[in-house]
């Protein structure tokens, strides 16, 4: 049995290995006469989807424009020079389309999904959007309202709460701003029109899965998005600072805990696996060391990774009642220290083959098409493939200990007095 299921295993694996390379060329990056960067996949659907993406997320946000991605996320959609936010709104659903606005950390997207004979239609509103968009201050005072809703409702969240945190402890400004406005952080929507300027003159490119690359460039050619320039502008480099430690007070029942350590943005995805906090059967406590201890111990552990163009985040969420949780995080500190950051064979191949899996999964997904497609358009190096994963995987031990090894840092919500100080972990 044993022997069937490592040759099980192992053909397994190897099925896996050519979808590297096909994922992998998916993505033609085509460039239009004023420098907009395209990058699109044709399929054999009938839907298609089409991208804005705005290289502006918080990480570009400084002391005199922090909270504006958020801001300028929320102004998608909205009026135009040429069309008011209710037309499109109405001509969408006439279509049959929907319409997304999502900030993170490094890109704002506006995306529309709809059938393909529409593209050429929401292309000039994706191009209205980029260089008409009104910035009025009677939308400004609605959307506020939206987006301090948006804030108070993440604050209020103790786990979204703690990843904001232990982002802030990594990376202080840059990665480590807030991807949620403060109350007044804004003033005006003349100061977002501002900010979306200084971000649409250089760091934009337009994504799309249902039509061709070329096709896409000849489209985007000829709408408005050729009165705009793109030239690269610089990123600040993301520096982690290791040994620092957000606390939030709150008097809750639970308590949660996160502890992260950097990592290189492509193995990150491998390094949370190795963590095995991740439950692969339904009512299975996992076969890993970190997931037998919190079930024998009767608290909750998740593991965590970020991967950015320039630097990665992986770790683990720890939340247990509030008397349980200083001992809940010494306890998994010391496994980490015990097996992850040393670990065998079949805990380097079990976490090797979840994460294939994971990122052939999502691949698969119209998601995780566009992701590819939009790191491929703004010439994003780190980018996460089954190839990657490969590679990962040739130097997993050496990584875990470097990883593993090193200082990390600490975020959470709940009573200071019952919290562990990240120092005292033994890292």
């Amino acid at each position: 049995m044993i022997c069937r299921a490592r040759m099980f295993k192992a053909k397994s694996l190897a099925k896996l290995a050519p979808l590297t390379r096909a994922y992998a060329s998916l993505a033609p990056v085509a460039t239009t006469a004023n420098g907009i960067k395209i990058a699109a996949l044709d399929t054999e659907s009938p839907l298609a989807s089409l991208s804005l993406v705005i290289n502006a997320g918080s990480r570009f946000e400084t002391a005199d424009t922090a909270g504006s991605a958020h801001y300028l996320k929320a102004f998608g959609f909205r009026n135009t020079q040429t069309r008011t936010g209710f037309r499109t709104v109405r001509e969408a659903e006439l279509n049959g389309a929907t319409l997304t606005a999502e900030a993170t950390r490094e890109n704002i997207t506006y995306t529309i999904r709809c059938f393909k004979d529409a593209v050429p239609y929401f292309v000039d509103v994706l191009a209205d959007i980029a260089t008409a968009t009104k910035f009025t201050e009677h939308e400004f005072r609605e959307i506020n309202k939206l987006v301090e809703f948006e804030s108070l409702r993440a604050r209020s969240d103790p786990v979204t709460r703690v990843i904001e945190g232990v982002h802030q402890a990594a990376f202080r400004s840059g990665l480590g701003n807030s991807l949620f406005a403060l109350p007044s952080a804004v003033a005006t929507g003349d100061a977002v029109r501002q900010y979306a300027q200084n971000a649409l003159s250089g760091r934009i490119a337009i994504v799309g899965t249902g039509v061709s690359a070329q096709a896409l460039s000849e489209l985007v050619g000829q709408s408005q998005f050729s009165v705009l320039s793109s030239q690269p502008l610089p990123t600040p480099q993301a520096k982690f600072t290791g040994g620092t430690q957000q606390i939030y007070e709150a008097a809750s029942p639970l308590s949660y805990y996160a502890l992260a350590f950097a990592a290189e943005p492509q193995a990150a995805s491998v390094l949370a696996h190795l963590l095995g906090a991740q439950k692969r059967m339904k009512w299975s406590t996992g076969a890993s060391p970190l997931a037998k201890l919190a079930a024998t111990e009767g608290f909750n552990v998740e593991a965590f990774s970020y991967a950015y163009s320039d630097a990665g985040l992986v770790g683990v969420l720890v939340s247990a009642p509030t008397g349980q949780i200083k001992d809940a995080v010494e306890k998994v500190a010391k496994s980490i220290q015990s097996h992850v950051a040393k670990p065998g064979n079949e805990a380097a191949e079990r976490a090797v083959a979840a994460a294939k899996v994971d990122i052939a999964g999502e691949l698969a997904t119209l998601r995780g098409t566009q992701t590819m497609l939009t790191q491929a358009a703004l010439g994003q190096k780190n980018v996460v493939t089954l190839e990657s994963v490969d590679q990962a995987a040739e130097k997993l031990s050496e990584a875990a200990s470097k990883t593993f090894q090193s200082k990390p840092v600490a975020a959470s919500v709940g009573l200071s007095q019952t919290t562990p100080y990240v120092d005292t972990l033994g890292f």
